[in-house]
């Protein structure tokens, strides 16, 4: 009866793990990149927090995979942007939203916007402490003339994740 060789079957076993590790990617694996991006991603939006961040399962991670994970921040969707660099795990990330402290922002366009039309105005942006927006995209905030009450609309785009704005004020018919 032929005896199994002990050297053989680890040696089997290595080369079926290698295998299941190079599936997933390599030196990275999910759970830990999501912790990573949740420390890593998460101070840069200090002081507010970001949540568990999710990344997809189904991607392979080789160099120059570029997918999305998801998160929320004060309750709002977040994503982060990854890109897998070489094949050790190295990544880099990309914010694709950005969260506005909405007293701050209300507070910046009132000041833009009332030195441009020459008068005083109260911007209000919304309820709620931040809003949280795609870069690139836009919304709407609602400009008060302190003296008389008239009220125009004000489209605001969020630039960059810097939170740089640019605005136009909506002309009311």
């Amino acid at each position: 009866m032929l005896q199994p060789n002990p050297h053989k079957l680890i040696a089997a076993a290595l080369m079926t793990t290698a295998a299941i590790i190079s599936a997933c990617g390599g030196g990275l694996d999910q759970t830990q990149l999501e912790r990573e991006l949740q420390d890593k991603a998460g101070s840069d939006l200090l002081p507010v927090e970001l949540g568990m961040v999710d990344c997809p399962e189904d991607v392979v991670m080789t160099p120059e995979s570029v997918f999305i994970c998801a998160s929320e921040v004060e309750g709002q969707y977040y994503e982060l942007q990854v890109r897998i660099i070489d094949a050790q795990g190295q990544y880099s990330y990309a914010h694709k939203h950005h969260a506005l402290h909405l007293v701050t922002t209300e507070a910046l366009l009132a000041d833009e916007v009332a030195y441009e039309v020459g008068f005083d105005l109260m911007i209000d942006c919304g309820d709620g402490e931040y809003l949280v927006a795609p870069i690139g995209s836009s919304f709407n905030c609602v400009a008060t003339r302190v003296e008389s009450g008239a009220q125009a609309t004000i489209e605001v785009r969020l630039e960059d994740a810097d939170g740089r704005l640019s605005w136009i004020l909506l002309r009311t018919s």
